[in-house]
């Protein structure tokens, strides 16, 4: 009897663990299905009509929305101590606005890339030419700024190639999928994070186009290492340092803007991996350091268009005994 009494003790963790996973199951598929809904429903209407909708909802949420309200006021602070007040909250509104301007043009991202002005991609194209004579990739950094959702769409259709994005995977598998089946049909392939090196490697070995956004916080335990950004120490993930470094693959600074003529792009100048025979963690520290310094000033031209409600100083120095490259 104490045997069967402890085995059902046993089990009871797992039958909750299940049920949890049950319902988390049913909840996802319940925003997958709205969200279908409200996609078609949206995409029906004017790009003017859905944007203009989705804004004033994304307006009226961040009103309420405390958490995030303060996570862009705090970050704005940092970067911008001289700010005034008001500049500040004109901007945490605006935040909150362009989550809705990126999702009404993703809804109608076909329409989007027809007219977009690709003058940007034929500059993108002949720098990428120039930078593969010798067989080599290309990998691009990038960041969450203005519409960085269509960035690899129109360069994908505009060029005829497929663009390879890394990408952290939603918490919501379903609605993940989806999203990731969207943009295959716009030539934008995604790997995440935790992709096989060897698959990566493969695709920049073939004259593939990797892109990553590189502003985000590295949790601790994660590759990754401080460099300042905004004169902060910030958690950077060393992956776009390693991959050049171990394939000799230049990198591409490549930034989403919004212009009076719509989706567009910032292009900086290429950098280099450096000499083969270097010390490898100086040599990831100095690449990390510099893909950052193109962040920040793809942020600075434009502070009004970047993603300010990600903690990117979440992870500080004292929270990580020693780096992780």
């Amino acid at each position: 009897m104490i045997q069967g009494r402890s085995r059902s003790r046993m089990t009871l963790p797992r039958a909750l663990a299940g049920s949890r996973a049950s319902l988390n199951t049913a909840a996802h598929a319940v925003v997958y299905a709205a969200l279908r809904v409200l996609w078609l429903a949206l995409s029906l209407l004017p790009l003017s009509s859905t944007r203009r909708f989705l804004e004033g909802v994304a307006g009226w949420v961040g009103r309420f929305d405390r958490r995030h309200r303060d996570v862009i006021r705090s970050n704005l602070m940092i970067a911008f101590p001289d700010w005034s007040g008001e500049l500040c909250e004109s901007v945490v509104d605006l935040t909150f606005r362009n989550w809705g301007r990126v999702a009404a043009e993703v809804l109608h991202a076909r329409r989007m890339v027809r007219d977009a002005d690709t003058d940007w991609v034929e500059r993108a194209e002949a720098m990428l030419s120039q930078l593969c004579r010798e067989g080599r990739g290309v990998l691009v950094l990038t960041a969450h700024t203005a519409n960085f959702e269509l960035l690899g769409r129109i360069w994908g259709l505009a060029s005829g190639r497929r663009i390879t994005v890394l990408h952290r995977p939603m918490g919501n598998r379903v609605v993940d999928s989806f999203l990731r089946r969207e943009r295959a049909r716009m030539n934008v392939d995604t790997l995440g994070r935790g992709s096989a090196a060897r698959d990566v490697l493969t695709l920049i070995a073939r004259g593939g186009l990797l892109a990553a956004p590189l502003d985000q916080n590295q949790p601790p335990g994660r590759p990754g290492v401080f460099v300042e950004m905004f004169g902060r120490p910030a958690a950077t993930a060393t992956v776009l340092a390693r991959l050049s470094l171990a394939t000799g693959a230049p990198v591409l600074p490549v930034f989403a803007v919004w212009s009076e003529q719509g989706p567009g792009a910032v292009i900086g100048d290429p950098i280099e991996p450096g000499p083969r025979g270097q010390d490898r963690d100086e040599a990831i520290r100095r690449l990390t350091t510099a893909y950052t310094v193109a962040v920040e000033e793809a942020v600075r031209r434009h502070p009004d268009q970047w993603n300010w409600a990600h903690r990117r100083w979440k992870t500080r120095p004292e929270d990580i005994s020693a780096p992780k490259y």
